[in-house]
């Protein structure tokens, strides 16, 4: 019999009524947590909420037939998936605020139905948003099923006792607490993202592998949490749990995969190898290995990079063609000879400066008790903004 939410088993099978009133309540739990979260679907995932299964699943916008059927069986994980995709397009932006791609081409369903066309190359930035779309689905929902907010996961079940914490093995210690369900959190992601992905053709392969790239970087990331036990906390018992790291370390760690993301080709029979392919002359790339300079790869670390099997775009103009918007109209750096620069993110064009009027909290006071009170200050500066 399997566990509940709660960790117990259920005495007996819940009624029909009430299963689908569960289910709503569930899904409006997690529809309701997080509020501010950025969202990037066309409409806030609040008014997504319509009472029954067929209709929630119905109004989730770019979601392929198996997609859909998936959302029939689990419409409360679904919407949990949903949200880790909005997490994965805001962490996108943050780690790619000054490139010249800034993740503008995902458009609000593009990562459920595929809609961009960037989506549909081979490109080093395709390579991340898969990666980082499926880390975020299996992120998210792993930390919705320890929160008890998902009907068909609770807490981590798997036992941890061959997996003693070195740091640990000098205190009495036991697994205990509610680990986030790193398990459920994958199998669903694959479940999610993968069907929509027909085996074969190099594209196809690809994008799994980065799938996979992406749920491999959550699961090396895990953290471990321990809370003392004993008289004036004298730490005599620990009892620990893992959970799932912080978003922003995810981005990080996909971010430096992007950077040192493989180039690969396809075989004949039909898997995909790291391309032999390497920049600068031949004689350079003598030079380089008579010195000893050269850095092979190791094979056990290819599981974790990023693959792409086609060169970018420099993304300075507007192609609709492939969904790049351009860098004109960005703000850069003037000062700055980074990529945030403007000779570098305005593609040598030059820039313009401009006056910026904008609004934000000013003179705040607190009043007992308990709250602070604030008034909306108007603050003109200058600017620089790629011509």
């Amino acid at each position: 019999m399997p566990p509940s939410r709660t960790g117990r088993a259920y005495e007996r099978p819940p009624s029909r009524i009430t299963a689908r009133i569960g289910r709503t309540v569930a899904l409006l739990l997690i529809l309701f947590e997080h509020r501010p979260a950025t969202c990037f679907m066309s409409n806030s995932v609040d008014d997504w909420v319509s009472g029954s299964a067929v209709t929630i699943c119905n109004s989730l916008p770019g979601l392929v037939r198996e997609q859909r059927e998936l959302c029939h069986r689990n419409p409360d994980v679904t919407v949990a998936a949903i949200k880790g995709l909005q997490l994965a397009f805001s962490e996108c932006q943050h780690q790619f605020t000054w490139h010249r791609w800034n993740c503008s081409s995902l458009t609000p369903t593009s990562r459920t139905q595929q809609s961009s066309v960037l989506l549909q190359r081979g490109y080093r930035e395709t390579a991340f948003a898969f990666a980082i779309s499926a880390a975020g689905v299996a992120h998210n929902v792993a930390r919705a099923c320890s929160m008890g907010r998902l009907l068909s996961c609770s807490c981590d079940p798997l036992s941890y006792t061959d997996n003693t914490p070195t740091n640990a093995r000098d205190v009495q210690w036991k697994w205990g607490g509610c680990s986030h369900n790193l398990e459920y959190g994958m199998e669903f992601s694959r479940q999610f993202l993968d069907t929509q992905e027909k085996a074969g053709d190099i594209q196809s392969t690809v994008n799994l592998h980065n799938n996979q790239a992406g749920r491999l970087a959550l699961a090396n990331n895990m953290q471990m949490r321990c809370k003392c036990h004993g008289m004036s906390g004298s730490c005599e018992l620990k009892t620990c749990w893992k959970i799932v790291p912080d978003f922003r370390v995810i981005g990080k760690t996909l971010k430096d995969r992007f950077r040192n993301a493989v180039m690969v080709t396809q075989s004949n029979l039909g898997s995909v190898i790291p391309s032999t392919r390497i920049r600068g002359s031949r004689r350079k790339q003598k030079q380089k290995k008579h010195r000893g300079g050269g850095r092979k790869r190791k094979i056990r670390d290819l599981p974790k990079q990023l693959y792409y099997y086609q060169k970018s775009p420099n993304f300075c103009e507007r192609d609709p063609m492939i969904d790049v918007a351009g860098t004109a109209g960005r703000k850069c750096n003037k000062t700055s000879i980074g990529g945030d620069g403007c000779a570098s993110l305005c593609c040598g064009r030059g820039y313009n400066v401009v006056r910026q009027r904008r609004t934000e909290r000013c003179r705040c006071k607190f009043h007992w008790c308990c709250h602070v009170q604030c008034q909306n200050c108007t603050v003109e500066e200058w600017i620089t903004v790629c011509k």
